[in-house]
């Protein structure tokens, strides 16, 4: 669905292994595959309780009428899209790395 959208296309077509630019950008190449793999971890957690979250519409509903966060029932809709979209972008990063595709 992303990739559908100008942005989704334009973030698609903007990621190229051979860009030396973007293999400078970032902790990347400073990180151990470990530390890739654990960091991974994290942000699959982050979006698994942020799509909870977001699908718990009765937790919601009582924030929300209790004041918080004004107009619009509370959610972590960023956090979840977010989070994955950087696993995802980490996970492809490491699949099209020579150096580190054989580093398991």
């Amino acid at each position: 669905a992303l990739a559908n959208t100008p942005s989704g296309q334009q973030n698609l077509t903007h990621f190229s292994p051979s860009d030396e630019s973007h293999d400078n950008n970032g902790m990347y190449n400073n990180m151990h595959i470990d530390q890739l793999l654990l960091l991974i971890d994290c942000l699959i957690e982050s979006h698994m309780f942020a799509r909870t979250f977001n699908s718990n519409h009765e937790q919601r509903n009582l924030l929300w009428k209790a004041g918080y966060r004004g107009k619009a029932k509370p959610n972590l809709l960023s956090q979840e899209t977010h989070s994955i979209a950087c696993a995802i972008r980490i996970l492809f990063r490491l699949y099209s790395d020579p150096d580190r595709n054989n580093s398991t």
